[in-house]
């Protein structure tokens, strides 16, 4: 149940602002994403981790319930990206949880004594959020301190301000977040009433599936650029931004696809993987809408 929450935000992230929680969280523009998975021996993938403009790393963890033993966890993830990226870690996490913080977050013992800040979302004015142009803060002002009645009001006009693209991931983002208190249907249902409608018609997949849009599209402008360089020229360069960018969206749509059609039918066969492996971004994203009504494979990728 976390896990969803921790893909919806985020993926609120993902995209370029210049917020109040950005900047409370990451302590400047994000200049690059970088991997979150640990060894197994850990077993733990940090939420988010990023470095800044000025060189800085920031992790930040985002947390909608207590946990006993956090703080370890936190010291945890420090150890290990200190050692990968032999730097210090600016640790912050984000709780938003319905019941009061409590949250450990120091840990110490004879030899240790490690801390790290806790951002409380509920300690601020969602009316401050609304103010900001920034949709995650937005967003995040219906967890925030107020009438969460009129912050939906309010975010909902931004959502139908917004283009369609924007608009699609926008509302899978809010449908995610306001589960957290408990508010998905309404939510839902004042959606339908102005006919804003979610693009995947699904309060879960549509978030993870933007997810994965988003990491694909910077592994290619990555990509990209790494091939433009090496040609030296700036035809180069937008030619291989814009190839790295189509074939990396097509990748992450392909690995999402695969992931949720072996759980809903098991094992593919042969088949089934040569026609994912040769799909193109189209007969994906149409494959991705049938799969939440269709109840065989076949159906599903006909």
């Amino acid at each position: 149940m976390a896990q969803r929450y921790d893909v919806s935000l985020k993926a609120l992230f993902l995209r370029e602002g210049d917020g109040i929680m950005r900047n409370l969280l990451f302590g400047g523009k994000v200049a690059e994403y970088l991997a979150t998975e640990q060894p197994q021996v850990f077993n733990r993938r940090a939420d988010m981790v990023v470095r800044t403009e000025d060189g800085a790393l920031h992790q930040v963890e985002f947390q909608a319930t207590n946990e006993t033993g956090f703080a370890v966890r936190m010291l945890e993830y420090y150890a290990y990206l200190v050692r990968v990226h032999r730097q210090h870690i600016v640790q912050k996490v984000l709780y938003m949880g319905v019941a009061p913080l409590q949250l450990e977050s120091t840990f110490t013992s004879p030899s240790i004594d490690f801390r790290f800040d806790i951002v409380n979302l509920r300690e601020f004015d969602a009316a401050t959020l609304l103010q900001s142009p920034d949709w995650a803060d937005n967003a995040l002002a219906l967890l925030a301190k107020g009438e969460p009645e009129r912050a939906l009001t309010a975010v909902i006009a931004r959502l139908r301000a917004m283009q369609s693209e924007d608009q699609n991931w926008a509302v899978g983002t809010l449908l995610l977040l306001s589960g957290i208190i408990g508010m998905e249907e309404a939510v839902n249902e004042r959606l339908k009433e102005v006919g804003v409608i979610n693009v995947m018609e699904n309060k879960i997949l549509g978030p993870i599936c933007q997810q994965q849009f988003e990491q694909g599209e910077r592994k290619g402008r990555s990509e990209g650029r790494q091939e433009g360089r090496q040609e030296g020229r700036q035809e180069g360069r937008q030619e291989g931004r814009q190839e790295g960018r189509q074939e990396g969206r097509r990748e992450g749509q392909r690995e999402l696809l695969r992931e949720l059609l072996t759980l809903k039918f098991g094992a593919l066969p042969i088949w089934a993987a040569q026609r994912l492996q040769a799909a193109s971004v189209e007969d994906l994203h149409a494959w991705t809408r049938q799969f939440v009504h269709c109840s065989t494979l076949e159906d599903t990728l006909r």
